[in-house]
C-alpha cells in the first residue's frame, strides 16, 4: 500500500517496535560519528558522573528515524522532509530498550502543488520515560495529483 497525504488524518498513530541498545553499539556509533568521550570511553564517562557511556543524541535520533521509516516512510508514495525539531530529554544508556510512536498532527493540502505538508509528532521512550521528542514536517504527494483514483 502506498500512503499519500490524503490517507493521513490528524490523530493517526504509528506504533514502533522495540530496540535494545548495547554498549558496543553506542561506542561504535560514536567512534564513527560523534567521538566525544562521554560516548566512547566508559571510564572517563563514569568519572564525569554519568556512570558510563551514554548514546549520542544523533544515535538516538537515528534509531527514531529507523522506526519512522519502518512504520511510515517505507509506505509513502513519495515525499521529502522539510523540517525537524528535536528534543533530547534523557540519556540513553547501554541496555536501554526503546520504543515509541509517531502521530499525525496536521495535514495541510496544497492542491495547486499536488502535495500536502504533513506534520508528525513522535517520541522514543525507555519504559515510561521520554528520551527523545521529534516534530517533523514532510511534503507528501496528494493521491489525486498522482492520478491514482483507486
Amino acid at each position: 500500500m502506498s500512503l499519500y497525504a490524503d490517507d493521513l488524518e490528524p490523530g493517526r498513530r504509528f506504533d514502533f517496535g522495540r530496540y535494545t541498545v548495547s554498549e558496543a553499539e553506542i561506542v561504535d556509533y560514536a567512534r564513527r560519528w560523534d567521538p566525544i568521550f562521554i560516548h566512547v570511553d566508559p571510564e572517563a564517562a563514569a568519572r564525569a558522573g554519568l556512570g558510563g557511556v551514554i548514546a549520542s543524541g544523533l544515535h538516538t535520533l537515528a534509531i527514531y528515524q529507523r522506526f519512522a521509516v519502518e512504520t511510515i516512510w517505507s509506505q509513502a508514495a513519495g515525499g521529502v522532509g522539510r523540517t525537524m525539531d528535536i528534543g533530547f530529554r534523557r540519556p540513553v544508556r547501554p541496555g536501554t530498550t526503546l520504543t515509541g510512536h509517531a502521530t499525525v498532527h496536521d495535514v495541510t493540502p496544497r492542491p495547486a502543488r499536488g502535495d500536502a505538508v504533513v506534520t508528525i509528532h513522535g517520541e522514543l521512550v525507555d519504559g515510561e520515560a521520554v528520551v527523545l521528542t521529534v516534530v517533523n514536517e514532510s511534503v507528501l504527494p496528494l493521491r489525486a495529483a498522482a492520478g491514482d483514483v483507486s
